[in-house]
């Protein structure tokens, strides 16, 4: 039973192993791997190599080092004395190394009855008229920024009065926070971990370039945009059309309403050839049987060459206008020898979403009041001669120059009512 399960043997490779090969053996191709080892050290390298370095250092100092140097002495006697003690202070203070990621805002710590910024308060607080013409002096620039704004001008008149306004001046607790980051101190005592103060408008120009959400947010519309466009345009290869039916209930009745005012121009077209002649009837009066148009006739005489051209060019009745790409004695620009030109019409849709988005998430950058400012919040009245226009007004009064930070100051249109109000229907 188990010699039925054992292969049987094959009788070409049984007579092979009895008579062995008959063809000839193969030949034994043997590769011997040499390495060949160079002389590194040869003194003559080493003097002509020595020699081109310390002519190169020659020349290099002649013409760099020694014009520095010569320059540096012509500035150092040309120097007085305090700009040598100005130099020598700034020496001596340490090296300062700013860390990244460690900015932070810190809040200052409140005024004391003691502090000159207090008093001033109390000082301001307690001269009445004072405090009426700061609030006058805010609702001024207020109309003035008003009528500065072309938009309301063009809408409600340039004529801007002064009506009313209810502003509330306030005292700070304490001043505005401080912003500090932690860096490496360089100095005599050795090196060490500190904290420095920096400037608010410095701090928010470091955070955009390490972290630049605007920048990203708009490539990322910017590449969504380019996307679907290239999508849609191989859709449209492959003979994909966009459903019409998807169209919103808005699109679709502004189609209707489109087609509704196409239809008299198409009906006075369709009006026109019923009017004239046919050719069957021109051809009963004796006039001539060709059914060509006069004003067909007159296009095609006053341009035989376009006609003659596309008549043997396609059997087709109607000649196919050739547009040349450019004019036959301009030479071609960059934009079209590259295709710049292509691609900037190829990028149009997704640079404007790039555009909007950027629009939409960028924000400038804000500024702190200076330490010791009064603070004057409310809303003003400005009448034109169409529309009462309402604001709504923040700003910071500095006491030490007594007039108001044009930087932290803060104007938004709050509503506007019209004086003569008519229906919309």
């Amino acid at each position: 039973m188990l010699r039925l399960l054992r292969t049987r043997p094959n009788p070409y490779s049984l007579g092979a192993r009895v008579h062995g090969s008959i063809g000839p053996g193969p030949q034994i191709i043997r590769v011997h791997r040499v390495n060949i080892r160079r002389k590194w050290f040869k003194p003559r390298n080493f003097i002509i190599a020595g020699c081109v370095y310390y002519v190169c250092f020659q020349v290099y100092k002649t013409s760099v080092l020694d014009t520095l140097w010569a320059w540096l002495d012509q500035q150092d006697e040309q120097l007085t004395k305090k700009e040598r003690e100005e130099m020598e202070e700034d020496m001596l203070e340490p090296l300062f190394i700013p860390l990244p990621f460690t900015t932070k805002v810190v809040a200052s710590e409140p005024y004391r009855s003691t502090d000159p910024e207090w008093k001033t308060f109390i000082r301001v607080n307690k001269n009445k008229e004072l405090v009426r013409s700061i609030q006058h002096s805010l609702a001024e620039l207020v109309r003035k920024t008003t009528a500065s704004s072309s938009w309301l001008v063009q809408r409600y008149g340039s004529d801007m009065r002064l009506s009313r306004y209810w502003l509330d001046v306030q005292y700070p607790n304490r001043p505005p926070p401080v912003i500090v980051r932690k860096g490496l101190t360089i100095g005599d005592d050795g090196v060490s971990i500190t904290e420095e103060e920096i400037d608010v408008v410095t701090a928010v120009w470091i955070r955009r370039a390490l972290w630049p959400k605007t920048l990203s947010l708009s490539l990322w519309s910017f590449s969504g945009a380019l996307v679907r466009q290239n999508a849609l345009n191989f859709a449209r290869l492959l003979g994909y059309e966009q459903d019409s039916t998807s169209n919103s209930p808005f699109q679709q009745a502004v189609e209707k309403v489109n087609q509704k005012l196409k239809k008299p121009g198409t009906e006075s077209d369709t009006k026109t050839p019923s009017s004239l002649p046919s050719a069957d009837k021109q051809a009963a009066d004796g006039s001539s049987t060709d059914p060509t148009s006069p004003v067909e006739k007159r296009s095609a005489e006053s341009s035989p060459a376009t006609g003659s051209a596309a008549s043997s060019g396609s059997g087709a009745s109607s000649p196919i206008p050739i547009v040349p790409s450019a004019e036959p004695g301009k030479p071609k620009s960059a934009k079209d020898i590259y295709g710049i030109k292509h691609t900037q019409e190829h990028t149009s849709g997704p640079w404007r979403a790039f555009k909007r988005k950027f629009a939409q998430t960028w924000r400038p950058i804000p500024d702190q009041p200076p330490r010791g400012a009064i603070y004057v919040s409310g809303l003003v009245e400005v009448h034109t001669p169409r529309a009462i226009v309402i604001v709504d007004t923040e700003a910071w009064w500095d006491p030490k120059t007594e007039k108001f930070d044009t930087k932290t100051a803060s104007f938004t249109l709050r509503s506007i009512r019209l004086k003569t109000q008519t229906a919309t229907r």
